[in-house]
């Protein structure tokens, strides 16, 4: 029987799918910061697409939302969560934002 991962397990196997040597770790969160995040950051689309390829549904949704309580924290002035809480399918965030997800 396979293990359940949690946020976090997934969240770390996110980020080490991405290449920081290509830049695909910045190019995928100045991605998900202006999608996600109201931010205005330069990313190469194509690239971040193919990167976020690479990713199960479930390590988009860790990365996504870890972005996203991230973002908030800083904006408030406040420390940099330690748990992502669980949150809805990456699916149905972007459904709502009107997003379309890959």
């Amino acid at each position: 029987m396979r293990k359940k991962l949690t946020s976090l397990d997934l969240l770390i196997g996110a980020v080490l799918k991405l290449d920081p040597h290509k830049g695909q770790r910045q190019n995928v969160f100045a991605f998900v910061q202006s999608c996600y995040c109201g931010r205005v950051r330069s990313y190469d689309l194509d690239r971040a697409m193919a990167a976020l390829a690479k990713l199960s549904e479930e390590e988009q949704h860790a990365l996504i939302a870890w972005a996203v309580i991230n973002d908030e924290a800083l904006s408030q002035n406040l420390e940099t969560p330690s748990v992502i809480p669980a949150v809805e399918s990456p699916r149905s965030q972007a459904q709502q934002c009107g997003h379309e997800h890959a």
